[in-house]
């Protein structure tokens, strides 16, 4: 039953609440003392206090009190928002949800309580509920713009595009689009893609045209402007708008692949035509016509320009470099080397100017002197013979340019990544670690070397490099938990490895598993972002993050530690879970801590980040997801199905090994004979007398198929 608060308490209480959103935690802890000193069983009072207790970090104890004014009021609604406050703050969303549904029911036009369940429903992905909710809120408060901006979002996750281009059409009718000219050009730019998503570019083209003095950003704007004249069929004005955005620099990748696709040249995955070469060559003329300092186009000419002009265009190209001492030119013409016909042009033109240059002929470099000149080459030349895997040539290379500057950091890191490329771990940690001293405050240096190290299994050491550029932790020392809190993808990757090549696969996987952790601590933080981009107008940002958010598996780092997951798995089964056990070395507990609530306090942070008691049971089944996860994403790796075929062969599955060995087949893999010639001899014939013949026939049939696609 409700208590009803004398005048004075009542204005305390009031106090307690603007404390309490203040943050001012310890005050509003004192008034609401001094309100239940007064009227002691005041539910609300409680539920306050509890919540205030809760952001304390006494979070037992606040609960506890929440729980207590139930007892007291339990059609309160604010007694039910703070037990879903409460569960919130504990990434307990369902709870949360059904909490704050129950104060929704005893308070149904309270909108802070609308404006949490709508935060929650978007954590959940209950867009129907969303909508529901915003549609209140809508009704109760029509001249708040970010009620109608939600709405429009949760009819558009929905797949109600047309519902929410309307939502949006009637908010800009009856108000301003925004309070800023940030956030009228977002609301139109809105505006326009959802008229795009509805197929209806001649209206996305008008308002184009009529909020033009509107948008700011310049880049969406043209951008757009080009895509709704290309979904109209005017190619020549969607061409004029990519062009124009090629003369300001931007995008430029996007825009020569957009002018393709208008021109019917068909481009591969990394945008190369896979035929109309001329008139992919006469499109990059024009854009460098264009955009004369367009670096693009020059370097999509090497990529398809008839081998017998390569030469010459790639002396124009990589001439410039040199002069200005570029280094990106190792990892600019990576991609060149899949074609060995240039790979070969490209040794021969450098070892040109590597004769021009030592015989004192500086006429490729438009005949300035310039000592620099052979270092550059000698650089390039190393770097061309590792990529050919010719390690010694490669090493003979930075060693002459090592001699000549013995001061350049970067080519200590050249020649380690080439010792560690040639297996030389120990020797390559070494020569990361003297790039490092040269320059003691680049942050860069100091994180290749650590890298380094940790490639060699000297994982402390890394460690104790990596704490030199960090921020003072609260755990003195304690590496480990600094990078976990920073979320370093690398280090958790780079220290698992370590790990997996000294054979304690626990802690492997204790690190490998990092990835997933922080994915859902992520997760967990956006709940208090969602309400903002209503209020700010970042939907279109919004939209990204929600689908970053749902597809981990499309992750970059994520789609890395697959395959090394499975292999550990793998590693796990094949020893077995007790001989694993005994091999995990946890790591050593860092700092000693007087005071018992330090203590307190520090073990809690560890138990956050770290990942204990790592489950290694049933390894394979685990495995299967990352797997899965693997192949979906990565369907043209040959390294990815030649995993599958072992992971399938250790799990006896050989319906599915032969899957994978025609798949290899298909991609041209070189040991795909070899291993079909091992499925037949040990596991197909293991298998082969209790399989059902229709089973056994469609293998064979598999088997043949696979044989004859690598003739």
């Amino acid at each position: 039953m409700a208590t009803t608060l004398p005048l004075q308490q009542q204005r305390l209480f009031d106090k307690l609440a603007r404390d309490f959103d203040a943050r001012e935690y310890a005050k509003g802890l004192r008034t609401a003392d001094s309100i239940l000193s007064v009227v002691p069983n005041h539910a609300d009072t409680l539920a306050l206090k509890g919540l205030t207790l809760h952001h304390m970090g006494r979070k037992e104890e606040g609960r506890e009190i929440i729980e207590s004014a139930l007892g007291f009021n339990d059609t309160s609604t604010v007694v039910w928002h703070s037990l879903g406050m409460c569960h919130r703050a504990d990434d307990n969303h369902v709870e949360a949800l059904h909490a704050f549904q129950k104060a929704h029911e005893y308070g149904p036009s309270n909108v802070n309580v609308l404006r949490d369940i709508s935060s929650i429903c978007v954590q959940l992905r209950e867009w129907e509920q969303f909508v529901d909710v915003r549609r209140k809120m809508v009704t109760l408060r029509p001249g708040v713009r970010a009620n109608w901006i939600a709405l429009s979002c949760g009819h558009r996750m929905l797949g109600n595009k047309e519902l929410a281009a309307a939502v949006i059409d009637v908010m800009t009718t009856i108000m301003e689009a925004g309070d800023n000219r940030a956030e009228k050009s977002e609301v139109r730019l809105y505006q326009v893609e959802l008229e795009l998503a509805c197929n209806a570019p001649a209206r996305a083209l008008d308002l184009l045209k009529k909020h033009s003095q509107e948008i700011i950003d310049e880049y969406e704007k043209a951008s757009l402007r080009a895509k709704t004249h290309a979904l109209l069929g005017q190619k020549v004005e969607a061409e004029k708008w990519y062009m124009e955005l090629i003369t300001r620099g931007m995008a430029e990748a996007d825009c020569v692949a957009a002018i393709a696709q208008l021109r019917k040249i068909p481009l591969d995955a990394a945008r190369r035509p896979k035929r109309d070469v001329d008139k992919y060559l006469e499109l990059l003329k024009q854009v460098q016509e264009v955009n004369p300092k367009s670096n693009y186009a020059k370097r999509q000419v090497l990529e398809c320009v008839p081998i017998e002009q390569f030469r010459d265009q790639l002396r124009e190209y990589a001439g410039m470099f040199i002069v200005k001492t570029i280094p990106s030119l190792f990892s600019v013409l990576k991609s060149l080397y899949q074609c060995p016909d240039r790979t070969q042009h490209i040794g021969e033109v450098f070892h040109q100017w590597e004769e021009e240059l030592m015989a004192g002929d500086f006429s490729s470099f438009g005949g300035k002197k310039d000592p620099t000149f052979i270092l550059w080459v000698w650089m390039y030349l190393a770097s061309h013979y590792c990529r050919i895997r010719e390690f010694g040539r490669a090493l003979e290379y930075i060693g002459r340019a090592i001699d000549h500057t013995p001061t350049f950091d970067l080519l200590y890191l050249m020649k380690a990544k080439i010792q560690a490329k040639n297996n030389q771990l120990d020797e390559a940690a070494k020569t990361a670690d003297m790039a490092r001293r040269l320059d003691l405050q680049d942050k860069y240096l100091n994180g290749k070397a650590a890298k380094y190290f940790f490639r060699a299994n000297k994982i402390r050491e890394g460690e104790a490099l990596m704490q030199m550029f960090y921020k003072t932790t609260e755990v003195p020392d304690d590496t480990y938990l600094t990078a976990l809190e920073s979320q370093c993808a690398w280090y958790e990757r780079e220290v698992g490895d370590a790990y997996y090549r000294m054979g304690d696969y626990i802690s492997a996987l204790s690190n490998y598993l990092m990835c997933e952790s922080h994915h859902q601590r992520n997760h967990n933080e956006l709940s208090e972002f969602h309400n903002y981009v209503f209020r700010r107008c970042t939907m279109r940002a919004w939209f990204n993050v929600i689908a970053c958010d749902d597809n981990l598996e499309e992750n970059k780092f994520f789609q890395k530690l697959c395959p090394r997951i499975v292999r550990t798995y793998m590693k796990i089964h094949e020893e077995g879970e007790e001989a694993v056990r005994a091999k995990y070395a946890p790591r050593p507990e860092v700092g000693k801590y007087s005071d018992v609530e330090e203590g307190k306090r520090i073990g809690n942070l560890r138990r956050t980040f770290y990942l204990h008691n790592v489950d290694i049971s049933d390894p394979l089944k685990k495995a299967g997801r990352y797997l899965q996860a693997s192949l979906l994403h990565n369907a043209l790796s040959s390294e990815v199905h030649l995993l599958a075929v072992e992971f399938y062969t250790m799990c006896r599955m050989p319906f599915l090994v032969a899957r994978e060995l025609l798949i290899l087949a298909k991609l041209k893999c070189p040991s795909t004979n070899e291993l079909v010639t091992q499925f037949e001899n040990n596991l197909f014939r293991e298998m082969a007398s209790s399989m059902d013949p229709r089973v056994e026939s469609i293998i064979k049939e598999t088997l043949t198929t696979a044989l004859e696609k690598l003739n």
